[in-house]
């Protein structure tokens, strides 16, 4: 192992030690009460090094939801592989998707009334922290089967049923699933 190979590996596990901590404390607490301090506090890393990690408290929260995001897009991507049907590998990944938000303690704390709107505004405001990463992401996987229509809808409409459920999983993606149908 070389010595940069080393401090980068060191470098990604203070960061997730910072993130795990951060998710401890937004799932108890809220995103109002996530201070450097506690973060430090938890994680065992120094408040000084987590500004230099990470910077402010909103850059952490860029982290956190980017983190969180990376773990959706696997399990959708998981989700597709398992399928050579395209259809049937969208209604899987969407599944997978809904069934990870309502269980996910980011997500529910974030959309938890009375916090801080900031994060949710990353969520659902700046189009790059989520809808943008997400569609790029899902047009990779989906490769030539999907065109840019198809990824932008599925991707808002999916993103809209895990800010906002207002239906059981199975009727969203049923929903979900016939508006890729429609596509074909």
């Amino acid at each position: 192992m070389s010595v940069p190979a080393f401090y980068a590996e060191l470098r990604e596990l203070r960061l997730e030690r910072l993130l795990d901590a951060s998710v401890e404390i937004v799932a108890e607490s809220g995103w109002d009460a996530l201070s450097m301090t506690e973060v430090s506090k938890r994680s065992g890393v120094p408040r000084q090094s987590i500004y230099k990690e990470v910077g402010t408290k909103a850059d952490l929260g860029r982290a956190l939801v980017d983190r969180e995001v990376g773990r959706f897009l696997a399990r959708a991507s998981e989700e597709l592989a398992a399928y050579a049907d395209l259809e049937q590998g969208i209604a899987a990944a969407v599944r997978g998707v809904l069934v990870l938000g309502r269980a996910n303690p980011v997500l529910q704390a974030i959309l938890r009334p009375g916090q801080d709107a900031g994060l949710l505004a990353l969520l659902t405001v700046h189009p790059d922290a989520v809808l943008g990463q997400v569609t790029q992401a899902v047009t990779a996987l989906l490769g030539e089967r999907g065109d840019e229509a198809m990824v932008d809808t599925l991707v808002r409409l999916t993103v809209s049923h895990v800010v906002q459920p207002t239906v059981p999983v199975e009727d969203a993606v049923d929903r979900i699933s016939r508006a890729a149908a429609a596509f074909g």
